[in-house]
């Protein structure tokens, strides 16, 4: 039995508002066009240009992700070695739009084009996180989070639960949690130990330059 996933209903929000934004620029961008010498004031905000270009590949990629999770194979063969930081930040925003503040230290790792379809490690980091923190992020300040790499070569994300009263399999649900992670089987695995979520993957799906 599938269980309950926020996961899309949580990002979607933060999706469309960055693609507003996004689009907004853009907007801002085509109006200098239409002023006497525009061409040379557009040419001067080329950076501008980059960086919302360079978001919206992010934001494309975020949602072919969410899309073929839910069933519809939107991201075909398109991979991008930023896929867990992608959605990281993504789900980060997003329980921070519900007042919820992510307290993590490290960074999340690059992967390899080879790991697994491409999806599913950047959409089980998004899930564990958004589930652990609770829809409206009211239990984000609950959790601290680490990034590190496994003496194998691999990497790990865990995290630690203050909490006199759950662990973390209560936050979770031991549903939810074998739903996560039988979408990084067989590269990878998620195990709750007491306080502890950790979420780790294998040195084939981490980009070894890095």
């Amino acid at each position: 039995m599938t269980p309950s996933d926020p996961t899309a209903r949580v990002l979607l929000p933060v999706l469309l508002h960055e693609v507003n934004n996004a689009t907004q620029l853009l907007v801002g961008l085509r109006a200098i066009l239409e002023l006497p010498g525009g061409e040379a004031m557009f040419n001067s905000r080329a950076d501008d240009l980059g960086r919302t270009s360079a978001m919206m590949d992010d934001l494309g990629f975020a949602l072919a992700v969410v899309a073929t999770a839910g069933g519809a194979n939107m991201l075909l063969s398109r991979r991008d070695d930023r896929s867990v930081r992608i959605l990281w930040d993504l789900a980060g925003k997003a329980l921070t739009r519900h007042g919820g503040a992510i307290r993590s230290v490290g960074d999340p790792p690059l992967t390899a084009p080879s790991a697994l379809d491409g999806w599913q490690l950047a959409w089980s980091v998004a899930a564990l996180l958004i589930a652990a923190s609770g829809e409206d992020g009211g239990l984000a300040l609950a959790w601290r989070w680490e990034w590190t790499r496994t003496d194998e070569g691999g990497a790990r994300l865990v995290g630690q639960l203050d909490s006199e009263h759950w662990s973390a399999e209560d936050v979770i649900g031991r549903e939810m949690l074998e739903w996560i992670a039988e979408r990084v089987t067989p590269n990878g695995a998620v195990v709750a130990d007491g306080h502890t979520l950790i979420w780790s993957v294998d040195a084939a799906s981490v980009r070894q330059n890095a």
